[in-house]
C-alpha cells in the first residue's frame, strides 16, 4: 500500500488522479507545497507500521524533505521544476523532466495517454484553452477558497471521484460552488486594484499586489492591467503559531526563479514562490529584487 503526496493545484491535483487511476490505489493522498512538503512527509509516516511506497507529485525538494523521504521503502518523487538533490538515496527514486506539467512527466514515464494531461500542460502555463479548463482550475480554487482545514480531504475526494466519473460531470456537480468563489473574488477587486504597487527595478516594470486575501494569482492576473514584466503577489499568512509572508512570482521575461531561490523557494523561470516566516515589508522585497534580478 502506498501514500501519495501532491500539490494542491490543478497540476497537483492531476498528477495524483494520474496515479490513483493507472498506477495504484494510495492508502492516503496528502496535499502540500515546496515550503511544507518536510511536514508532509512526516505527516504521513506518523502511526505508519507499514512505510511501503511513497509517491511525491509536483514538488521540489530539499535535503531534509529527501532524508524523510528515504524512510519508506520506496519513494518515487516526479516534478517538473527546477531543482537538483543534492544527496541520493538508493532508494528514493528521482524523475524530473522540465516538461509543462508535472503531469507530463508521469504520462511519459508509466507510458500514459490521459486527456487530462493536456489539461494539466495548459493550466499550469496559465494557458486555459477552453469553458471546461477554465472551470476545472476555478473548481479547485473554490475548494481551496472555502474548506479551510477541511481541504485535504476535499481534495482527495476529488481526485477519487475524477477516477470513476466523467470530469464534465464533476464540474457541473460543482457548478454552484464555482459561481460563488467567482462571486466572492469579484467582491475583492476594489482592494485588490487599491493594493497593487508599480515599479521600474532593473529597466523591468514591476506590480506589486499585497492582499491578506486567499486569492490564486491567475484570478488576481486576470483583475489587473497588463502593464508588468514581473508580478509579484505578497501574501500576508497567519496560523496559530507565527506570521508568515507568502510570495509568488510570475514574469513575461526576467528570470525570477533567481529571486525565489534565494528566499528558500522555488519553481520556474517565469513562475515561482517562496514562503518566509514572519512579515517581509515592502522594501525589503524591492530590496531582493534589487540583489537578486
Amino acid at each position: 500500500m502506498c501514500n501519495i503526496i501532491t500539490h494542491m493545484d490543478a497540476d497537483g491535483v492531476i498528477s495524483a488522479y494520474l496515479i490513483v487511476k493507472y498506477v495504484e490505489k494510495p492508502k492516503r493522498i496528502y496535499f502540500s507545497n515546496p515550503s511544507i512538503i518536510k511536514d508532509s512527509i512526516a505527516r504521513s509516516i506518523l502511526g505508519e507500521d507499514n512505510l511501503d511506497k511513497l509517491y511525491i507529485l509536483d514538488i521540489g525538494g530539499n535535503e531534509i524533505a529527501l532524508r524523510l523521504a528515504a524512510v519508506y521503502n520506496r519513494t518515487i518523487w516526479i516534478d517538473h521544476h527546477q531543482w537538483a538533490p543534492i544527496k541520493h538515496y538508493d532508494n528514493v527514486e528521482i524523475h524530473i523532466a522540465y516538461e509543462p506539467s508535472a503531469a507530463a512527466v508521469i504520462g511519459n514515464l508509466y507510458m500514459i495517454f490521459d486527456n487530462m494531461i493536456e489539461v494539466a500542460n495548459n493550466l499550469d502555463q496559465n494557458k486555459p484553452s477552453n469553458v471546461r479548463e477554465i472551470k476545472f482550475r476555478d473548481m479547485i480554487s473554490a475548494l481551496r477558497f472555502y474548506k479551510g482545514r477541511a481541504i485535504e480531504y476535499a481534495l482527495e475526494n476529488l481526485v477519487y471521484k475524477m477516477a470513476e466519473k466523467d470530469i464534465d460531470r464533476i464540474i457541473e456537480e460543482n457548478n454552484e460552488l464555482i459561481e460563488s468563489f467567482i462571486d466572492e473574488i469579484k467582491k475583492l477587486e476594489n482592494e485588490i486594484k487599491a493594493n497593487t504597487k508599480k515599479f521600474i527595478i532593473k529597466d523591468y516594470k514591476v506590480t506589486v499586489i499585497e492582499t491578506k486575501a486567499n486569492i490564486p494569482v491567475y484570478k488576481i492576473q486576470e483583475i489587473i492591467d497588463d502593464d508588468w514584466d514581473i508580478l509579484v503577489v505578497k501574501f500576508t499568512r497567519f496560523n496559530r503559531e507565527f506570521v508568515y509572508t507568502k510570495l509568488e512570482f510570475r514574469s513575461k521575461g526576467p528570470d525570477i526563479l533567481k529571486v525565489a531561490i534565494p528566499l528558500g523557494g522555488g519553481g520556474h523561470i517565469k513562475a515561482a514562490g517562496a514562503s518566509l516566516k514572519g512579515i517581509i515589508t515592502l522594501d525589503q522585497l524591492l530590496s531582493a529584487l534589487n540583489i537578486f534580478l
